[in-house]
């Protein structure tokens, strides 16, 4: 997804960075120390994250020239992408590195950013592939021709998954039966969860085995954009459990809890 070089509701557009220099220099409780730009998201060739990083480095020399002193911070934003989809390829880390030193020597080189603290932020490189989903079959139907798993979580638990947030064209997460991993022969399907709506969708057309009623499947890649960016209470459904697994153990970390639960507990502890 790219998010800069076009028209966009975040932030303000670096043509307009002289302005905003000085407007905040007009104000003495503001200290503009830094700059942080959002160029794109779920990149998975540096080739375009290389020069991303690059030109948000010279647009701090620029800032450092209009305020006339050394940026202290300069955010290079997210944009590490992870394989999603079939065909993606994950994002080679050896090809950044040997490309970013010619980025380091230059940082270290200019006074405008040799003090800087230079921030990434590879939170989707780092999580997304340690969450996975897990939703349970609650029954199998066939409708003219096609073959649907009908779960119990949908969109409601993950958004992403379904492709309604931020996909133009929605593609499956890799899915898989995890009690079922040593079967060959496998089926064509499309897997949906319990609401009364299409675009509760999780998967358009997968390959699992002959999965039965109370069998789960496994949505991989699902550590970021999961639960905590999906409507949570969309029809009163409940909200899943969370289980940590660290060292082989597992603990849970969030019980179930079934719609309004959590704004009760709220409201007991305020009034505690």
């Amino acid at each position: 997804m790219r998010m800069g070089g076009k028209p966009v509701p975040f932030g303000f557009d670096e043509e307009d960075l002289v302005n905003i220099v000085d407007a905040l220099r007009s104000r003495p409780s503001l200290d503009l120390c830094g700059i942080h730009l959002f160029a794109g998201t779920q990149i998975l060739d540096p080739d375009v994250l290389i020069p991303q990083w690059s030109h948000a480095l010279a647009l701090a020399r620029h800032m450092s020239d209009l305020l006339a002193r050394p940026v202290a911070s300069v955010d290079l934003g997210g944009g590490l992408g992870i394989p999603y989809f079939s065909g993606e390829v994950r994002l080679d880390l050896s090809q950044i590195k040997s490309q970013i030193s010619a980025l380091s020597r230059l940082v270290r080189s200019d006074g405008r950013l040799c003090t800087a603290q230079i921030v990434i932020e590879p939170g989707r490189y780092l999580v997304g592939p340690c969450g996975i989903y897990l939703a349970r079959v609650r029954a199998v139907k066939t409708s003219r021709g096609s073959r649907f798993l009908i779960t119990d979580g949908g969109m409601h638990h993950h958004l992403a998954a379904s492709g309604n947030l931020g996909q133009i064209v929605k593609r499956d997460f890799p899915i898989v039966a995890p009690a079922r991993m040593d079967v060959v022969d496998l089926l064509p399907c499309t897997i949906v969860g319990p609401l009364c709506t299409p675009l509760d969708t999780l998967a358009r057309q997968v390959h699992l085995p002959d999965l039965k009623a109370g069998d789960l499947i496994a949505i991989l890649q699902s550590g970021a954009y999961g639960l905590t960016a999906s409507p949570i209470e969309f029809l009163s459904h409940a909200t899943p459990a969370e289980i940590l697994i660290d060292g082989g153990k597992a603990a849970l970390i969030r019980e179930r809890q079934h719609a309004g639960e959590g704004a009760q507990q709220t409201r007991k502890e305020q009034s505690v």
